[in-house]
């Protein structure tokens, strides 16, 4: 039987397969902005023998019909969106109402615990936001951040203050000095150095309170924006949203 898994967010989609022994094909991806349902069947459904859907979506009631009415053309009646618990796989939820957290950072945590437990693991998911959040070995959510992602950044400079757009629009890029010497490398570069930072001092208090065994995760359509500049030892998994939801999904109803 073989899984269809989808990771909807906000700009991007992200699915694969997953056959009866948990393997997981290469990850595939899209901007989704626009798509109508014979969008999301021609693009997501094109692998044959898909007999169930296993989805996270922070898109919306829209997004969401759409995706079931494409497997409905298809003739797949079983599709299942994950939802924020107070537990599962081995995880417990910090949120005192466990639906309040966002099913991304929920799934994302499953699967670097899954993917390290038991090890405490800080989790960065790096898209149009950038969450973080931590978890110690015994599988216990202590919390987490969010922050606008590289792009959204950039974009609340570039609107919020003329002058900056004037200069950046003329500014050079490829600097690879230390510092940024023009309008637009400072900004992007500044953005990027920014979120890293972030990025190593959760990692940093994650250590304070679980060990030096901890690790650190990092997911996420714009990760690799911002992983060169981390300065912790770090894994980048693209997939790992996706590989959370199938261990969710083989872990019952």
């Amino acid at each position: 039987m073989t899984l269809l898994l989808v990771d909807v967010g906000n700009t991007r989609v992200k699915w694969t397969t997953c056959d009866a022994d948990g393997g997981l094909a290469p990850q595939r991806a899209a901007e989704h902005a626009g798509w109508a349902v014979h969008d999301w069947e021609r693009t997501l459904f094109a692998s044959p023998g898909i007999e169930r859907v296993m989805a996270a979506s922070v898109a919306g009631a829209h997004t969401r019909h759409a995706l079931v009415e494409a497997a409905s053309r298809r003739g797949i009646a079983d599709v299942r969106f994950a939802a924020s618990a107070a537990a599962a796989c081995g995880v417990r939820n910090a949120y005192r109402d466990p639906q309040l957290l966002g099913v991304d950072r929920w799934i994302a945590m499953i699967g670097a615990y899954r993917l390290h437990g038991p090890r405490a693991c800080c989790v960065v998911d790096v898209g149009t936001a950038t969450t973080v959040d931590a978890v110690t070995v015994d599988g216990r959510h202590l919390g987490g951040f969010i922050v606008p992602g590289p792009h959204l950044m950039v974009r609340s400079l570039l609107t919020g203050t003329s002058d900056l757009a004037a200069h950046s629009a003329a500014s050079r890029t490829g600097a690879t000095a230390a510092f940024a010497d023009n309008t637009r490398e400072a900004i992007e570069r500044g953005c990027r150095l920014t979120l890293a930072a972030l990025v190593d001092r959760s990692y940093a208090d994650l250590v304070g309170v679980a060990g030096a065994d901890s690790a650190l995760v990092l997911t996420g359509g714009g990760a690799g924006e911002v992983l060169p500049y981390v300065l912790a030892p770090v894994e980048h998994v693209p997939d790992l949203v996706l590989y959370g939801l199938s261990r969710l999904a083989r872990s019952g109803p």
